[in-house]
């Protein structure tokens, strides 16, 4: 079993939600192959499903289905 780069926990495959940020736009990829540790919950992708999701990412945008969430800001006081 592989560990966590980070913590040193298991890593489990699931499928996970990758999100993309760029010039103020944000994307969500669902059902995507990843190694999550079971103790940080970090995220790890092979190189091959990274490219994937960032091919279809270039992509002309045709989601699925649009979403409306709500978004936060974190002021420092």
């Amino acid at each position: 079993m592989s560990t966590c780069f980070y913590c040193g926990g298991d890593l489990t495959e699931r499928q996970t939600t990758f999100v993309y940020e760029e010039a103020g736009e944000v994307r969500i990829v669902r059902n995507v192959p990843a190694l999550v540790c079971t103790q940080c919950g970090e995220k790890e992708y092979t190189q091959d499903t990274t490219h994937q999701v960032l091919s279809l990412l270039r992509q002309p945008p045709r989601p699925k289905e649009l979403l409306q969430i709500p978004a936060y800001e974190l002021v420092a006081a």
